[in-house]
């Protein structure tokens, strides 16, 4: 069953920065500062009211009044050279960081910096290092971007064309009377609406420019129709890819086949060791030592590029061979804090690939199935289904003490996920739709609220 389907996706072009005058590169530079200055400003005042508020930690956080740019502008006059969107962005930006703080289930725990802080005698505990709690961005971290929302003649009535559109290779943004000139890797396509664009700088100074927007495509829903009308004679014959996590091999499908990763960051560490060390013997703030630490940004760089091609690499061939893919829901972050398992966890990116290849499943009708952390994979065994509590964490085989049957560990596990996922893919797959609807009917009332708003301020 083939039907018309409303996506959404990203494309992330490079910058010709070459071609780029220099009142543009002074612009954007200038929109960088100034969003960070808007986001900084609402940092300092939601602590100032948290602090008046007598709040120190809990879930009894108060509500806090946010106030509208303009009175940032007002204070710093400079802030009206930059593109208005981009600052308000910067707001919303906040009060997803506000709401995400808001959200977690611990409002009690400290940041590993605020606890040495606290034990150094530097500064005592506080709301501030509460993990969770939006922090200062600073420049010195590279925080150099800013988003930018295309306005369109029915938006508006002041407005003939769309405030944003790439034409060729030249992507014209608000503000700008110079066309940005794009190094077009994939065109967009014929139907695409944009909805806003981020403009960003990268370690070594490569400026992108990541374009969002929206189009509508021919997918096949069969296996959408099957799970929401309870199909399951059709579900049973779908063809499912079960995964387990392996920090050696990045996983190991139900098929007994492995990732084989390359450990990217592995075979530079000696590499980016050498180069750190002649860094650390350079005086601070030379030229020397900025030439040297522009090296490990770019070796920084290459590994993480290497790291994202052989994830979209793979994440394209699972999507494109199986009908659906179920991984274990495993807590990523958690597991990085180990000092055994840390660097190489953050080394293979196993969390980027499950959102790649969700997202590539999504496209073709399908989902991701994430089967819950708490189900013993590792510990049932897979030919009569009992589970052998006593499998620890470093076995790598083991034998069944019913059936007798010799399991590999992780084989074994990714079996286990595959007929789970199997079992939960209907209910699954239905709840899925309903936050999706849900989420895509939020997005379309801040949208309208937003419009109306302008509106108002329009009339004004």
């Amino acid at each position: 069953m083939v039907e018309a389907v409303t996506m959404h996706k990203a494309e992330k072009y490079a910058i010709i920065r070459q071609e780029c005058p220099d009142d543009m590169i002074v612009f954007f530079m200038r929109n960088f500062g100034c969003r960070r200055k808007v986001y900084n400003l609402y940092t300092d005042f939601y602590y100032q009211q948290l602090e008046n508020a007598g709040y120190t930690s809990g879930d009894d956080i108060p509500e806090v009044k946010l106030p509208e740019v303009t009175k940032f502008k007002e204070q710093y006059p400079y802030l009206k050279e930059a593109d208005s969107l981009a600052l308000a962005n910067a707001k919303i930006g906040f009060e997803q960081a506000v709401e995400r703080f808001r959200e977690q289930g611990n409002h009690t725990k400290y940041t590993k910096r605020a606890i040495r802080r606290d034990k150094s005698g530097t500064e005592p505990l506080s709301f501030r290092g509460l993990k969770g709690m939006p922090k200062f961005k600073a420049r010195a971290r590279g925080n150099f971007s800013y988003t930018t929302n295309c306005q369109y003649p029915e938006e508006s009535n002041n407005l003939t064309r769309p405030t944003i559109r790439l034409e060729g290779n030249m992507l014209h943004l608000p503000k700008l009377k110079t066309d940005i000139p794009l190094r077009i890797h994939r065109p967009l396509p014929a139907n695409a609406v944009i909805g806003n664009v981020t403009v960003s700088m990268d370690c070594d100074g490569t400026l992108y420019a990541s374009i969002i927007y929206s189009y509508t495509v021919m997918m096949d829903l069969t296996i959408r129709k099957a799970a929401s009308g309870g199909n399951d004679e059709y579900l049973k014959g779908l063809n499912i890819l079960g995964l387990d996590y392996s920090q050696q091999d990045f996983y190991v499908d139900s098929e007994g086949r492995t990732a084989n990763y390359p450990h990217y960051y592995r075979k530079a560490e000696e590499k980016l060791a050498k180069l750190q060390r002649e860094l650390s013997g350079m005086e601070k703030g030379s030229n020397n030592y900025e030439k040297q630490l522009k090296k490990i940004q770019r070796l920084h760089k290459k590994i993480r590029n290497q790291r994202k091609d052989f994830i979209n690499k793979e994440a394209a061939y699972l999507s494109s061979t199986y009908d659906a893919v179920a991984v274990e829901d495993i807590n990523l972050r958690a597991m990085g804090e180990g000092l055994s398992l840390g660097k190489n966890l953050h080394d293979n990116g196993f969390g980027m690939f499950r959102e790649q290849l969700a997202n590539k499943l999504e496209a073709k009708g399908s989902v991701l199935i994430k089967v819950d952390r708490l189900y013993p994979s590792t510990k049932t065994c897979s030919h009569c289904g009992s589970v052998n509590p006593d499998v620890a964490l470093g076995v790598k085989e083991w034998d069944c003490p019913v059936c007798g049957t010799r399991l590999l560990r992780d084989y074994n596990a990714a079996v286990n996920i595959r007929e789970e996922g199997r079992r939960i893919f209907a209910d699954y797959f239905a709840n899925w739709l309903e936050e999706d609807a849900a989420s895509r009917k939020c997005a379309e009332i801040r949208s309208e609220g937003r419009k109306r708003k302008k509106k108002k301020q329009t009339a004004a």
